[in-house]
Formats: C-alpha cells, structure tokens, sequence
C-alpha cells in the first residue's frame, strides 16, 4: 500500500508552493491523523486468545482523541475560513462549492466529536468492546471529511489557476 493511500484514504494531495505551506501542514496532520487511526484499529494480534492484548491502551485512545480534537479545531478555525477567504478574494464571489461542502465537513464534525467525548476518558470494559466497532464508522467518517477538505483546496486552485490566466 503506498504511503499516498492508508487503507482508503486520500493523504497525500499534491503538495502546493510555499504560498499556501499551511495545505501542507495540513497534509502532513492528515497524514499523522491517519497513522494513529490505523494503529488503533489494527491492534487485534492474530491468534491471540487473550481480550485484553486486543485492545489498545488508554494512553493510545486518549492521545488518538486529542489528536482528532486539534485536527477538526484547526480545520474549521484557521484553515477553512482562510481558504474560503482566498477563494472569495481572488473570484471576487462565494463560490458555491465552499457552501455546499461545509455543512457536509461540518456533519462529520459533530460525529467525531461524540467520538471523542465518549473516549477520551473514562474508559471501561464496555466502552472498550465497542470501540472496533465506532473505530470503523470513524474511519469512514474521516474518508468523507477528507473528501470534502480536498474539493476545497481543488476550489482554490483552480479558482487561483483561473485567476493566474486572466
């Protein structure tokens, strides 16, 4: 599996110049975000009869959850008003992609963040036999959300490729 594509996921959008090297972070947090997510998901050993090696430590869940939290905090704080802004700027309009794509990032937003309140603390045995589970309903979750990242920055490029040959 290349390092472009974690089990699905779209990671590795072409890098942009030092203009917009916050895309990149952003790429790079993505990337990082992704790690964790597989890790976590793929804890069960094989041949393991032992449930207690299947499950990911507290300090792995926690440091996952934070890890999601800051992602979705920098996206919608700093990075989606910022390219929303530039793509305004330069077409000097809303552009309706912006508009329809947020609500979408913003539904997924709400998913992950019941995600990360109901584990990143108290676990318990219970919460832990159901985190596979939630774990792969997070994972289709951040495809969707990467998707909808990606139609935005592909908004500012071409809107900036559009300006750049007028």
């Amino acid at each position: 599996m290349g390092q472009d594509t974690l089990r699905g996921f779209n990671t590795q959008l072409q890098e942009v110049d030092d203009r917009y090297s916050w895309i990149n972070d952003m790429i790079k947090a993505r990337q990082d975000l992704v790690l964790m997510y597989m890790k976590l998901l793929n804890l069960t050993p094989k041949g393991s009869t032992d449930i207690t090696e299947c499950y990911p430590s507290y300090e792995e869940v926690t440091s996952f959850c934070e890890h999601l939290i800051d992602y979705l905090s920098h996206g919608h704080f700093d990075l989606y008003p910022k390219i929303i802004e530039l793509i305004e700027n330069a077409s000097g309009r809303s552009l309706s992609i912006a508009h329809r794509v947020l609500p979408r990032i913003e539904k997924t937003t709400e998913f992950l963040m019941r995600f990360s309140d109901l584990y990143a603390e108290d676990l318990n045995e219970k919460k832990m036999q159901s985190l596979k589970r939630d774990l792969e309903q997070v994972g289709k979750c951040l495809e969707q959300r990467f998707k909808n990242e990606d139609r935005l920055i592909i908004g500012l490029r071409l809107v900036h490729s559009i300006m750049k040959s007028n």
